[in-house]
């Protein structure tokens, strides 16, 4: 179980191109850390780098799945939850995202659309 000060080593690790970023961006916690891959995930995506943003698609996931409970949180309620401001407002966007969104994250992202809508 990675665990929230474990978090930016595995990520500086999975992922180069984050190399660095908590340290920069002065990350207090997963919250911190997980908004800065949001913010790079968004830029990838505005420029077409599908292969980037798949990278960082699949490290949430990895994350999600391997992360304490602090980490788990991070990913739903900040990385998920931002698809729809992020990526979904624009239909041409949604269409490319949802053909690399690891199928366990559209299914946290589902969960979150049925539930804020009861």
């Amino acid at each position: 179980m990675i665990s929230q000060q474990e978090l930016p080593a595995y990520i500086d690790k999975a992922m180069p191109e984050l190399s660095g970023i908590c340290s920069k961006e002065q990350c207090r916690n997963a919250y911190d850390v997980v908004r800065q891959m949001l913010k790079y995930t968004t830029a990838q995506v505005v420029v077409h780098n599908v292969q980037a943003a798949r990278q960082c698609l699949k490290l949430a996931e990895n994350l999600y799945h391997k992360g304490n409970a602090t980490i788990k949180s991070a990913i739903e309620n900040v990385y998920v939850y931002s698809f729809s401001h992020a990526f979904f407002h624009d239909e041409k966007k949604r269409k490319e995202l949802m053909e690399i969104v690891p199928a366990s994250l559209y299914e946290l992202y589902k969960k979150q659309m049925i539930n804020s809508h009861l």
